[in-house]
């Protein structure tokens, strides 16, 4: 008997071998590494033996690199290769390059006078500056730093001076999002307080190290006090839910600005705070690893489990698989679809873990290097292998290295889905790096 298969019958069985041919050639297009293109350009040379290790300080947008180096019996910093003017001391811990990466500011020392040299022009001088103590706003326009006269300490935004105080908190300068609003923590007597837009707030026995925050639409402010032997967080001048302690710097407000988050001491423990609702007791939070999605819905952090030693994410409050040790992280995607974080296997590895994967373990992960492209498909990091150190992309290892740097503030930063750069090193030499894929 013979079987006749009419035109229509071929046709659709030919057609859908096609469509099966494209669903398959189009998956392994997307399973495989992204071609890379990659470009150097030499950045600046250092002669380690005159670098001031602690004046070293890498721009926001990581294209330039200022540092302090010594010159015969004067100091001077350097920007890019290129020296500025030598002082008798160049003060550390004040080098800030602005947030739009065009400025340069730093304290300096000269003939027991003290002042700040911002974009080469010399400021006002004083008795001295407090350490550490200076801010760019956001939008780069004013700086604000502090200064000591007739043994007493002062703000001073753009050469205007604030009232004197017994002291002013350290790091505690923080600009509005806006750069409109100036916060600071103060001092009069055994008493502290908070200064918002030249208002003094109510004092307090102690204020919690750096936890003043605006919200992100620069309407709300909140900070950690002591009252007594309880801590709390004020929100708009009213104190929250007393504790036994506030961690420092974990003070958190959403990106939409209706969300308030911070690790809390409860006795020996420590839990975190969401919304008012305190989190089960954890042996420790990693310091700095409090973090919002950008939609302001999901939040997570690293804990350490007292029984078993071991650091895991708490993604929304359910925690993740355990691990030895906390490496970086986590960090959300921009789409706030994807968290990624970096934790150690043991003693000798380390690996990076991106939507509960792990990738492969390297010898070192590089903290502070874990990046998102800005349509959160791209996942690029620093590890360090047996050639050196790579940014891995999407699984995929660069160019090997002697180190990637991260010092000083230096980043992965993606310019484009499909395009980023970062600092490297090798021997003497810096070089912008730019990576091209597709």
């Amino acid at each position: 008997m013979t079987t006749l298969t009419t035109r229509p019958a071929i046709f659709l069985t030919l057609l859908t071998l096609l469509m099966l041919f494209c669903r398959v050639t189009a998956r392994a297009v997307e399973n495989q590494p992204p071609q890379r293109n990659v470009t150097e350009k030499r950045l600046v040379q250092i002669d380690f033996s005159r670098l001031i290790p602690e004046l070293f300080a890498v721009s926001p947008d990581s294209q330039h690199v200022a540092y302090g180096a010594r010159a015969e019996q004067k100091q001077v910093v350097i920007v890019d290769g290129q020296a500025g003017k030598p002082y008798q001391a160049i003060l550390g811990g004040t080098l800030h390059f602005s947030p739009d990466s065009k400025r340069l500011a730093y304290g300096v020392q000269q003939d027991r006078q003290s002042f700040l040299v911002v974009d080469g022009k010399v400021s006002k001088p004083y008795a001295a500056l407090g350490a550490g103590a200076l801010r760019f706003s956001p939008d780069s326009q004013r700086v604000a730093y502090v200064v000591v006269t007739d043994a007493r300490m002062r703000v001073v935004v753009n050469d205007t001076e604030q009232p004197p105080y017994t002291a002013i908190v350290a790091e505690s300068l923080t600009f509005s999002p806006n750069g409109q609003r100036l916060a600071y923590g103060a001092a009069v007597g055994t008493q502290m307080f908070v200064v918002v837009d030249g208002q003094e707030g109510p004092r307090y026995d102690a204020l919690v190290g750096d936890s003043l925050r605006f919200s992100p639409d620069s309407q709300h402010f909140a900070y950690g006090a002591r009252q007594g032997q309880q801590w709390s967080i004020v929100l708009d001048g009213q104190p929250g839910q007393l504790y036994d302690g506030i961690g420092a710097g974990s003070l958190a407000l959403s990106p939409n600005g209706q969300r308030l988050a911070y690790v809390a001491q409860v006795g020996k423990q420590q839990v975190v705070v969401v919304d008012g609702q305190a989190s089960k007791p954890y042996k420790g939070i990693a310091a700095g690893s409090l973090v919002f999605s950008a939609d302001s819905q999901h939040i997570a952090y690293a804990a350490n489990d007292e029984e078993e030693d071991t650091w895991f994410v708490v993604l929304d409050g359910q925690a993740g698989k355990p691990y030895e040790a906390w490496v970086t992280g986590p960090v959300f995607s921009p789409d706030s679809q994807r968290l990624a974080y970096a934790a150690a296997v043991d003693e000798a590895k380390q690996m990076v873990v991106v939507d509960g994967r792990e990738s492969k373990a390297y010898n070192g992960i590089k903290v502070g290097l874990l990046a998102f492209s800005p349509d959160s498909r791209h996942l690029a990091y620093g590890a360090q292998g047996d050639k050196g150190w790579v940014v891995v992309l999407d699984d995929q290892e660069g160019k090997p290295y002697e180190n990637l740097l991260s010092l000083g503030g230096g980043k992965i930063v993606f310019d484009a889905p499909d395009r980023f750069h970062y600092l490297a090193t090798r021997g003497q030499d810096i070089y912008v790096v730019q990576e091209q894929f597709k």
